[in-house]
């Protein structure tokens, strides 16, 4: 599934991945504290070679939209909806991260609201969801700033660093 027409963020975009976003996406990608805040599956230190590989992925994906916020310059962000299927197949899983020196400039906040509309607008979607950390503040607000509503909360949810971390289920819905 693509995207095809750029999504307008607060002086950014949300477009398709290009190849020649691999070294933003590694500049900013490339730091712990957002790994901290991501599935092990995200790499830390997050290499060229994994940019590469991501980016290979989210341009032939077919599960979702994977997106790059960028400015004219580069990318300093991600932004996945990855579209469910079977009975779940009205709903999205989102997953995003931007580079820690954008945090604080509620541009995660505007991510998640474009790509909210789009996908209720334009995909027919009647409900989008994300699991986070407990301890991911930022995060939470960006959501509940979006209009997402705290739907569950899941006590030792996730192991992240040697511990157990509650992880708290946001959800949009139409």
């Amino acid at each position: 599934m693509t995207l095809f027409i750029p999504l307008q963020v607060s002086g950014f975009q949300l477009r398709t991945w290009e190849l020649q976003d691999m070294h933003s996406l590694t500049q900013y990608a490339n730091n712990r504290d957002i790994w901290l805040n991501m599935r092990d599956e995200f790499p830390y230190p997050f290499t060229s070679k994994d940019a590469e590989l991501f980016i290979n992925k989210a341009r032939s994906s077919r599960d979702g939209i994977y997106l790059a916020l960028a400015s004219e310059s580069e990318v300093i962000g991600s932004l996945t909806l990855q579209i469910q299927d079977d009975i779940r197949r009205y709903s999205g899983v989102l997953s995003y991260w931007v580079g820690k020196q954008f945090w604080g400039k509620g541009l995660a906040t505007a991510a998640i609201g474009a790509i909210s509309e789009y996908a209720f607008t334009q995909l027919g979607l009647v409900r989008i969801y994300a699991k986070v950390f407990s301890t991911n503040i930022g995060s939470i607000r960006a959501l509940e700033k979006s209009g997402f509503e705290r739907e569950g909360y899941f006590r030792k949810g996730v192991y992240k660093e040697g511990k157990f971390i509650d992880q708290v289920l946001y959800a949009k819905v139409v």
